[in-house]
């Protein structure tokens, strides 16, 4: 056979373990409850590698979703049997084996799949594991990560990963957790939870003081997905919901200009804007168009600030004035010491240099930002505004020594080495 042929079936089987695994864990899951989501797991990991096998010499099959969810559907019944815990698995799902067969099989068309989809989102934002687990079972279970790859994605060792991992899944047998969608009394409070690991999410893949690669987008491609998810039901389809998924195609048009050549990041003023991807900008001011409400909350202030961005076809075209005020409201919605940190750099970016900087001196005794790196770096920028390089460059060797990242010290040296050409003499700290 040839060696075209021969690989496909293993680009197949990437394709479906990242986009396919989810689907099929969450219908198991939900046909055999949260207690066996580790076997569930292991057994489409194990269906995954059976079909590498039989693919490579048999071809693939014409329904190659349904091909591994059958086999992973045996392999998970026969694992219950062998350990003598089948019955027992039959009562909890209050089926016999035949209807919870057939269950499963109306569960996998396509039109069914976003329901356990959903439900399996639920279960790893639940409010028992705290907001790190939440992060890790979520990149796990709904985003189809290994170990080593969760571990670089939220900055830990795979150790670490796979302890957070298991804990959260012994967490969550423990609790009785259902995959049931939460009643509508509990809805608001479990979607909240859900929002906050989305964005959580996003901003892991999108940070730009972490390092900034393939894995880091993919994240924020996940991120994306599973909001878009929610805006598909009208139950979950909030205001709030809209606004989250608008922010987040908002930043993710900017994706393919935030890193240059070599791998480093690029800061906003100096990205490549050709590279910002328009039909992203459209749609994120289409969910924020249908987001509109009486009260609106942290992330409609997030996306309009960023489409205003996105709006702007050079740095100088940016309507500051309008994202000072815009932050005014977010503020008003959710005081945020970072939320105040951004306003003093828009302010002074609007002309009000010496405003900004007394606002910065304010914002740099909060507890939050006493340590934080970018508060230098905004007063560097700021003293750049101001006209006072020697005083930039001071505050840009303070950040310097406090950023241990080799990523984030390159991009402050390029700020330190921008202050050079202007032929003006800077003042070097002692």
């Amino acid at each position: 056979m040839g060696e075209g042929r021969s690989t496909e079936p293993q680009q197949l089987i990437e394709h479906f373990f990242r986009h396919e695994s989810a689907r099929l864990i969450s219908v198991l899951t939900r046909a055999f409850g949260v207690r066996y989501l580790d076997l569930v797991e292991e057994k489409v990991q194990e269906a995954l590698a059976r079909a590498v096998e039989a693919w490579r010499f048999g071809g693939v099959p014409s329904n190659p979703s349904g091909w591994i969810y059958r086999v992973a559907r045996h392999l998970v019944l026969d694992a219950l049997r062998r350990e003598k815990i089948h019955r027992r698995a039959m009562a909890l799902s209050q089926q016999t084996e035949e209807g919870l067969t057939s269950l499963l099989d109306e569960w996998m068309d396509d039109d069914q799949v976003p329901d356990s989809l959903l439900r399996m989102v639920f279960v790893c934002a639940h409010p028992a594991l705290e907001r790190r687990s939440q992060l890790a079972l979520t990149l796990k279970v709904l985003c189809g990560f290994s170990l080593a790859e969760i571990a670089r994605g939220l900055l830990t060792t795979v150790e670490s990963a796979k302890k957070r991992v298991q804990r959260a899944k012994k967490t969550l047998a423990r609790s009785g957790v259902r995959t049931d969608l939460p009643a509508e009394g509990e809805l608001k409070q479990r979607l909240a939870a859900v929002h906050d690991v989305l964005y959580l999410l996003f901003n892991e893949g999108y940070s730009t003081t972490r390092g900034h690669g393939p894995l880091r987008d993919e994240m924020c491609e996940e991120a994306a997905r599973l909001c878009h998810l929610l805006c598909e039901q009208p139950s979950l389809s909030t205001p709030e919901t809209r606004a989250l998924l608008a922010l987040m195609l908002a930043h993710s048009s900017r994706l393919a200009a935030r890193v240059d050549a070599d791998g480093d990041a690029v800061l906003l003023a100096d990205q490549d804007r050709t590279l910002w991807d328009r039909r992203l900008i459209s749609a994120a001011q289409y969910w924020l168009d249908r987001s509109k409400t009486e009260r609106p909350g942290r992330f409609h202030f997030q996306a309009a600030i960023s489409l205003v961005h996105c709006r702007a076809r050079t740095p100088d075209a940016t309507d500051w004035p309008q994202i000072v005020a815009l932050y005014d409201r977010l503020m008003t919605a959710e005081a945020s010491p970072i939320y105040a940190l951004n306003r003093a750099i828009a302010l002074g970016e609007s002309g009000d240099v010496d405003r900004a900087l007394a606002e910065l001196e304010s914002v740099r005794t909060s507890p939050e930002l006493r340590d934080y790196a970018l508060v230098d770096c905004a007063a560097g920028r700021l003293h750049e505004l101001r006209g006072d390089p020697g005083a930039a460059r001071r505050h840009y060797d303070a950040a310097l020594q406090a950023t241990p990242a080799a990523h984030s010290r390159r991009i402050i040296k390029r700020r330190i080495a921008a202050l050079e050409p202007r032929g003006l003499r800077i003042d070097k700290p002692s």
